[in-house]
């Protein structure tokens, strides 16, 4: 049914007595209805089909709109607005390497963890004098695994007698697998509420339109004097999670207005339409790793596919949550009573694996809080 309050579908329960009150209207209230006579038999069936039918029609209508759209509908939505759903998509981290001096790392050239996450160089890094360099490069699988910690890409994958040390002074960010409804939706969302250009919100949209780019934080200084964060004034410090640093440049060029200063240790040169070169800053944000334990007790509804639905609705919450946000545990409780069959549920999360609590973790302005499915521990009592 579709009126003034939106659209509602009739149950299978309420199709049948429908029709069943039509059936004694028309052929009197002594009618033999139950399941086992004909006519009862053939309005069940009736009924049945058009359930299925009602269902459909409540699908159709959900897919209009952002908030209860999914999968290829959302993906439409959000095409409507040129907001894209993010693919699957690599690491990139800052290797440091040294070797002989003036030897030139090319394209290419890999590198690797202790259990074989490799790493691909996506810049031309040539050693100083002193045997030097830096630059980026990105992981060959396309995942959340690929967010490796600080200081653990240290294997030549290519050995080279040129090449003596390599490592990742800072860990990988930006690894993800293809980008799921929530955490599309809210992303959509937050785009929509402002277009690309010099207001803060247009600076958060167009960087939340760059692939891989999962949350931005801006912190502005207005005033005439240096603030105490020790930002220049009329400054803009911009902070970014996730994405290419020279993808981030040009959002940042095409969105912060002529005159503001942006600040930050990452430089990223651009031309503009005249062919100019120009410089903007800005800074990556600190993965917040978080762990967490859920212990659950749950009934014969529970599903074999339980355990995943309960690591997927921690996955959602959490890498959902925008820069600066903290991880409030309690949030995480409705999205595990949506699963069938749990009756208790204990969560506790933390920074470490070893100091889980029952308690909320705090994010800093320049942190996005992000956690990796194996690092969701799962308990199943069942009664």
């Amino acid at each position: 049914m579709l009126d003034e309050h939106g659209f509602k579908r009739k149950t299978y329960d309420e199709l049948l007595t429908d029709m069943e009150s039509k059936a004694k209207e028309l052929y009197g209230e002594d009618i033999n209805l139950s399941s086992h006579s004909a006519l009862g038999v053939f309005l069940r069936i009736i009924a049945w089909f058009l359930a299925l039918s009602n269902e459909l029609a409540e699908r159709v209508y959900n897919s209009g709109f952002i908030g209860t759209a999914t999968g290829v509908q959302l993906d439409r939505l959000g095409s409507n607005n040129s907001i894209m759903r993010d693919s699957a998509m690599p690491a990139v981290v800052v290797l440091e390497i040294e070797g002989n001096p003036g030897y030139v790392i090319e394209e290419g050239v890999q590198f690797k963890t202790n259990n074989d996450i490799v790493f691909e160089m996506i810049d031309v890094t040539i050693l100083d004098d002193t045997g030097h360099g830096s630059g980026q490069a990105i992981s060959q699988i396309y995942s959340d695994k690929a967010n490796v910690a600080a200081n653990t890409i240290t294997v030549v994958a290519e050995p080279s007698e040129d090449i003596l040390k390599v490592n990742n002074p800072l860990g990988a960010t930006g690894g993800s697998k293809k980008e799921n409804d929530t955490t599309y939706r809210a992303r959509i969302k937050v785009a929509m509420q402002a277009s690309p250009g010099p207001p803060i919100n247009g600076i958060i949209t167009a960087l939340n339109q760059v692939a891989g780019v999962r949350s931005v934080s801006v912190v502005e200084n207005s005033s005439m004097a240096v603030d105490s964060s020790n930002n220049p004034p009329k400054s803009v410090h911009i902070y970014a999670f996730g994405g290419i640093e020279e993808e981030i440049g040009e959002a940042i060029f095409n969105s912060v207005a002529a005159g503001v200063q942006t600040v930050g240790n990452i430089a990223v040169k651009v031309k503009d339409l005249s062919d100019f070169e120009h410089v903007v800053y800005y800074d990556r944000a600190t993965a917040l790793q978080i762990y967490a334990g859920i212990d659950v007790t749950v009934n014969s509804k529970f599903a074999e596919s339980g355990e995943n639905d309960i690591k997927q609705a921690v996955l959602n919450y959490i890498n959902s949550l925008n820069m600066g946000e903290s991880v409030i545990h309690s949030y995480i409780y409705p999205e595990l009573y949506k699963i069938a069959g749990i009756k208790i549920a204990s969560v506790k999360i933390g920074k470490s694996a070893d100091t889980l609590a029952s308690s909320d973790v705090v994010a800093n302005i320049d942190e996005a809080a992000s956690i990796r499915w194996e690092d969701v521990e799962v308990t199943i009592n069942v009664r």
